[in-house]
């Protein structure tokens, strides 16, 4: 698989970066540790924003302002003309495959378009590929990741050293699986209530069925799944009786006209009271069914056990009000534009550590008490025992008025139900069992008068007249409810195979990720401490060591030895900067044992809280252990590309700067409206600007670039061959005048000349100091710091530009070997 290092970055238009119709070019190399420096306001960080969005797509500081900032709006530069934001990407393979060009461009309306100008087939898939966390790192993700929490390191540890799709996986399958998704996400609670509910009522009607049939027939049957042998023996019964077998001539009990055949009774004798039979028969069989047997009581004890186990979970956490307050405070500690994590938004006091934890750990005691909440609700819905009482409250027999019910406070599915009423109900549902007993007796009692006051055939009759309507009835039930619950339980039994299967795979997945986690640990962990010695050589070498539990994803950061103490945190004994020094360890040694399509990293600032010391160990581990290159390098190193406003790293970077192991740039320019531009862009551009408008005699245009153009070059002969300058100009920028600038250079070749020990040929001295450096000063120089005098043409400044030129070129020598002009390495040595 190629893997693809970054070649060039053009942008125009994004954030900061304005030139219009003038791009900023940032070309990197391969081979080399890539720098580039800025002060503060110049444009470092939309580079580094610039990249993110083009291989993100986002802007996290502005998609972390509130909805009112419009945080998006800001992407394209406010000043460009054409509002639209342009970022032309380069990428150049390690396998000698032709470059990648990619570009991303941004209008103000929030469109973004990803093209490749090379022909890519899919441009947004490759910038997708090289979306891993070590490849755009700034200084918020080297602190944040040692002081984030367990859960929140592993996760981030995991898309370090390339897990972090397993790690998005395992999150996936942890919430596919998680109890309440499965239940709100899939109404498994809800269809397991239905499903117990319909059961129970279903079972009623069977049991109405059976009592029907053994009333009408003398016989209890075994099972009512089969009915139509019930059908038959009812019906067979009844044409046994003479006044309805002309009534079931060709039908069964199931078509009986009722109603003729309750007409037929009327008519023999004692209508009245034989309908009044028939209803006290109803009344005894229906309070029959709604018997509470000893289950029923224990179902709602039960009840009562959980209502007083979530009281005691509530009562130890305070009112239910706090748990928003905390949730709130925890989105506030936790959010990007809190200031100090320690600080507690509400009372403003400072705790020694980070509030997320503690705050984290109360919330757990709320959701606890929330869970048995909801676990309560969710069985009282389902409750035999409550739907009991709801049927005894509901029975004319028993005449319960509506308002004195007990039953609708303990089937609410939001609001939580009190301890109070299940308490009440369970007094209810006794109550209501010992008055359904006495109406019965009573209702007994009554029919008994009524059947002494009948004939005896008659009352027979009429009885096996009402069964048979009771047993018509019930078996209408059965068969329109019957198929429906067999429909909700193969659904039921569908979705229990599912929850079974994913939390199997989840295990399953679980351990074989944690397994590779720790795997990809162990191979780092060497690599790391090695490094993190070499980064604070001279300080406690505290070994910081990576462990990964086995049933989650957290990873703990501990110190293997503490000054002689084992296993201590990381993140509440270290200081800031060794804390980043861990962090830098990590990520770096999991960069380079990454084997994905980037094969180069992006740091932003990450030295910030370093002093000088371990600015320098950093860069030279960088420079001399990780980075690829053949010359000083390894070969399964990475791209190093390093943005940076400190003014201890600017001397460094200049120091080594374009040289054999590292490319150096540094940014010029007036962001947001003006150009922002790369030094040796800014003197070719500068060179042709000037000349652009002296040939066109617009000399108050051209003059300015003239003088930024021999700034530029003076400034570029003092620095690569290390001209020796008086303090105030190392010190003070505004003591480099042109003429401090000749001083310092003609000063140095003089010197070095009376030694005998200059480079420079015996032709270019006499040039220098003969020819180029007085024609500078004499016609330009000496005119622009007195102001004095009548003002230039333009063939003047015309010929100052060719002796700013000729100038430099008395400080290079030719390379043979591909006869180009090169800068001598000092005074005193050519190379």
């Amino acid at each position: 698989m190629s893997r693809y290092f970054l070649k060039q970055a053009t942008i125009e238009g994004f954030r900061g970066i304005n030139n219009d119709g003038d791009p900023l070019v940032l070309r990197f190399r391969a081979d080399c540790v890539n720098s580039v420096h800025a002060p503060n306001g110049v444009g470092k960080s939309s580079i580094f924003e610039a990249l993110y969005f083009a291989i993100h797509g986002t802007v996290p500081r502005l998609e972390s302002l509130q909805d009112a900032e419009q945080g998006p709006s800001y992407i394209v530069n406010k000043f460009h003309p054409g509002q639209q934001a342009t970022i032309d990407l380069v990428f150049a393979s390690d396998s000698a495959t032709p470059d990648i060009s990619i570009s991303v461009t941004r209008t103000a309306a929030g469109g973004r378009t990803v093209t490749s100008p090379t022909g890519h087939v899919d441009p947004e898939a490759f910038l997708a590929s090289l979306r891993e966390d070590f490849v755009l790192v700034d200084y918020p993700r080297f602190s944040s990741f040692v002081d984030s929490t367990p859960l929140d390191r592993g996760r981030s540890f995991a898309s370090l050293v390339g897990l972090s799709r397993y790690s998005g996986l395992r999150q996936a399958l942890d919430g596919a699986r998680n109890t309440r998704n499965v239940n709100s996400d899939l109404g498994l609670s809800a269809l397991e209530t239905e499903v117990t509910t319909g059961q129970r009522a279903l079972a009623g009607i069977a049991s109405r069925i059976a009592a029907s049939h053994q009333e009408v027939t003398g016989t209890v049957p075994a099972s009512v799944d089969d009915l139509a042998p019930l059908k038959t023996n009812v019906t067979t019964a009844l044409s046994g009786i003479a006044l309805f077998a002309p009534l079931l001539a060709g039908v069964t009990v199931m078509e009986l006209d009722f109603d003729a055949a309750e007409q037929a009774v009327d008519r023999e004798e004692g209508g009245a009271s034989r309908k009044a039979l028939d209803t006290l028969n109803t009344t005894v069989t229906t309070l029959t069914a709604l018997a509470v047997p000893q289950a029923e009581i224990d179902d709602i004890d039960s009840l009562l056990a959980l209502a007083r186990s979530r009281d005691d979970a509530i009562n130890k956490v305070g009112a239910a009000a706090i748990h928003a307050l905390l949730k709130d405070a925890l989105s506030v500690v936790t959010g990007a534009d809190w200031h100090d994590p320690r600080q507690c938004p509400v009372c403003e006091n400072v705790a020694p550590a980070p509030l997320r934890d503690q705050l984290e750990a109360k919330i757990v005691l709320y959701d606890e008490a929330e869970r048995l909440d909801t676990d309560l609700r969710a069985r009282a819905t389902a409750s035999a025992a409550v739907a009991k009482l709801r049927q005894l409250e509901e029975c004319a027999a028993l005449n319960v008025v509506v308002a004195d019910r007990v039953t609708p406070s303990l089937a609410m599915r939001q609001a939580s139900i009190a301890t109070t009423d299940l308490q009440r109900g369970k007094d209810r549902l006794l109550a209501l069992e010992t008055s359904r007993a006495d109406a019965i007796t009573a209702t007994n009692a009554e029919i008994a008068m009524l059947q002494a006051s009948l004939p005896p055939s008659l009352v027979q009759v009429t009885r096996s007249l009402g069964q048979a309507k009771q047993f018509r009835d019930a078996v209408r039930e059965y068969e329109r409810d019957a198929p429906v619950l067999a429909t909700k339980r193969a659904k039921l039994a569908k979705l229990n195979r599912w929850k079974t299967f994913i939390g199997n795979a989840y295990q399953a997945f679980a351990t074989a990720e944690a397994a590779l986690a720790n795997a990809r640990i162990t191979d780092i962990q060497t690599s790391c401490q090695d490094l993190f010695g070499h980064l604070v050589r001279g300080g406690p070498d505290v070994q910081p060591t990576l462990s990964r539990a086995q049933d989650s994803e957290k990873v703990d950061l501990k110190l293997a030895d503490f000054f002689g103490l084992r296993d201590q945190s990381a993140r509440a004994l270290l200081s800031e900067s060794y804390r980043n020094a861990v962090a830098a360890s990590i990520f770096l040694a999991a960069a380079t044992r990454h084997s994905g399509v980037p094969r180069f990293m992006v740091l932003d600032d990450v030295t910030s809280s370093f002093d000088a010391g371990h600015q320098f160990s950093l860069m030279e581990a960088i420079r001399t252990r990780l980075r690829h290159g053949a010359a000083g390098g390894v070969p399964d190193g990475l791209q190093f590309i390093i943005l940076s406003h400190d003014t201890s790293l600017e001397k460094y970077f200049d120091r080594l700067g374009n040289t054999t192991d590292w490319h150096h740039q540094k940014l010029q320019g007036m962001p947001p409206r003006g150009r922002l531009m790369v030094s040796a862009q800014e003197a070719d551009r500068l060179k042709a600007q000037a000349q652009q408008y002296l040939n066109a005699g617009q000399i108050d245009q051209g003059e300015p670039f003239l003088r930024q153009y021999l700034e530029y070059k003076l400034g570029q002969i003092i620095a690569r061959l290390a001209v020796p300058v008086p303090p105030d100009y190392a010190t003070r920028g505004d003591r480099r005048t042109l003429s401090t600038y000749l001083e310092a250079i003609t000063n140095a070749v003089a010197l070095y000349q009376a030694a005998g020990r200059c480079v420079l040929t015996q032709q270019q001295i006499t040039d220098l100091s003969t020819h180029h450096a007085p024609s500078i000063i004499a016609n330009y120089v000496s005119h622009y710091e007195s102001g004095a005098g009548t003002p230039f043409n333009a063939y003047a400044l015309l010929g100052v530009l060719q002796s700013v030129d000729d100038f430099a070129d008395c400080f290079t020598w030719t390379d043979p070997a591909n006869n180009q002009k090169k800068y001598y390495r000092a005074l005193d040595r050519q190379r």
